[in-house]
């Protein structure tokens, strides 16, 4: 008899922890994904940062030719394709 207590109580309490850790998981998903108004707004800020890293890149380029312009332009063709890439993965 005691030992049917005792499992009915650890049963009781590892589906309570089940339960709530289920509905948390759940909660996470929709905090996950934003909108998609603010998913759109995120990537052309994202696009305008990167093709202002671009630019620098070629001026700095131009005018005074160090290695760090080299890093600029890497920088900013790297978040212009990372950016397109989630464009068009939003557009499907």
């Amino acid at each position: 008899m005691n030992q049917n207590k005792l499992f009915e109580t650890t049963k009781n309490a590892t589906d309570k922890s089940l339960n709530f850790t289920n509905s948390m998981i759940k909660k996470s998903r929709e905090f996950r994904t934003p909108s998609p108004k603010v998913d759109k707004i995120g990537t052309t800020v994202g696009s305008c940062i990167g093709v202002g890293l671009l630019l620098s890149g070629i001026i700095a380029m131009l005018t005074v030719g160090q290695s760090w312009a080299i890093g600029l332009l890497i920088v900013g063709a790297i978040t212009l394709v990372s950016n397109f890439i989630h464009r068009c993965r939003l557009r499907k």
